[in-house]
């Protein structure tokens, strides 16, 4: 009678069964890998055949663009933070769907929330800036006349204008509002399509003045357009109101100062922020509130999506917090110690001083500081995580367990 031995196993028996579990494990893995591909692919094929068959092909292709994006971000998540991202000096860092888009001198980068590198750009412009809405943004030369609508993960339209840029904006949905010198005029505004089909052109001349600040209305039926003149010896900001369907545009407001931040808050009111106040103007025309800087210095403003403000005034040595709300009536206001940006989201607000980033209340109580190896020169909260930007790393920043 043969006897089955159930003792210890050799070693080398032990190997081969944890070399064929890391098999088996990675060919599970390979397998699970082409399901979610197909599907996607599947997905992406379902969405493509709806499209065409209720009849919007003009504005399929870039839609199934987005699907495609928003699937990638969803079924393939990257690694997490920190991440290298290669931009040593953020001159603009832009909320995205799943993402957000990171520009530097040399160009941008996208990345997911979970730090996968979705595209990147190298533009080679001189003065480069980007204008984002939801799923796509425009890049864009400032002392040239190109352009770059650029979805998640690539490219979907370039283009070079007769004359050079001033000042891009876009809408959530992806249309262009586009300012640009004009050889006749004081500059010409152009507004495209999602599709990049010219739908108003706008001459402006020395009475109504070059565009400064321009933002969509929440329904993209209207633009609000900043633009600077001079009268009588003195500058003059004019706040226009140009729907999109007639191309009358309205003037609602007019003020002797610089305009440093344009943003309808509501469908009916619109946020201007200039060097010495800020002002909620009714979209019709008329002032619905104001809010006097009592001859501090703006240095830094921001809001969130529900029309909250956070206001950080300089005079001297000193520096000074306000948080409004959406109706500007004041939330808190007092001296902090010396920062650079604030950023508000709900009922918190971030300060990024030289080498923190500083976590409030909207009534100012301390809330946690987290020292970085850098100076933070941007940060996005959103509702999981909170990101900062600092030389070229991206990390999460949050209270930590000793504050607690």
């Amino acid at each position: 009678m043969r006897k089955h031995l159930r003792g210890n196993r050799s070693e080398n028996e032990e190997q081969l069964s944890a070399g064929r579990v890391e098999y088996l494990e990675q060919a599970r893995q390979r397998q699970r890998a082409k399901r979610i591909r197909r599907t996607a692919a599947i997905l992406v094929a379902l969405v493509a055949v709806i499209l065409f068959a209720t009849g919007l092909v003009g504005s399929s292709v870039a839609m199934l663009k987005d699907f495609a994006d928003t699937a990638k971000i969803t079924l393939f998540p990257g690694t997490g933070w920190p991440q290298q991202t290669g931009v040593m000096e953020p001159l603009q860092v832009e909320p995205l769907t799943g993402g957000f888009v990171e520009l530097g001198k040399e160009g941008c980068v996208v990345y997911s929330n979970s730090g996968s590198r979705l595209n990147s750009i190298q533009s080679g412009y001189a003065r480069p800036a980007i204008a984002a809405g939801k799923n796509r943004f425009v890049l864009y030369n400032r002392s040239g006349n190109e352009l770059r609508v650029e979805s998640r993960t690539q490219n979907l339209y370039t283009k070079t204008l007769e004359n050079s840029i001033f000042l891009c904006a876009m809408s959530q949905k992806g249309l262009l509002a586009v300012a640009t010198e004009d050889a006749g005029s004081m500059a010409q505004l152009l507004v495209y399509s999602t599709s990049m089909e010219q739908q108003l052109s706008w001459s402006m001349d020395s009475t109504t003045g070059t565009p400064l600040r321009m933002a969509f209305s929440p329904d993209e039926r209207k633009l609000a357009v900043a633009a600077v003149t001079a009268n009588a010896g003195q500058m003059v900001t004019n706040l226009y109101v140009l729907p999109l369907a007639q191309g009358d545009p309205v003037t609602i407001a007019s003020e002797g100062s610089v305009p440093k931040w344009l943003e309808w808050l509501t469908g009916n009111t619109i946020l201007a922020v200039y060097d010495s106040r800020a002002v909620l103007y009714n979209a019709g025309g008329g002032e619905q509130a104001s809010y006097n800087f009592n001859g501090m210095t703006l240095r830094d403003v921001s809001t969130d999506s529900a029309g909250n403000v956070g206001l950080l005034l300089v005079s001297g040595q000193i520096c000074q917090v306000v948080t409004l709300d959406k109706n500007l009536g004041v939330q808190y206001t007092a001296g902090v110690p010396s920062a650079n940006k604030i950023v508000r989201a709900g009922n918190l607000f971030y300060l990024l001083t030289d080498s923190s980033v500083e976590c409030y209340t909207a009534a100012g109580e301390h809330q946690w500081s987290q020292s970085l190896s850098a100076r933070p020169q941007a940060l996005l909260a959103g509702t999981k995580q909170v990101l900062a930007f600092s030389g070229n790393t991206v990390q999460t920043v949050e209270e930590s367990s000793e504050e607690n």
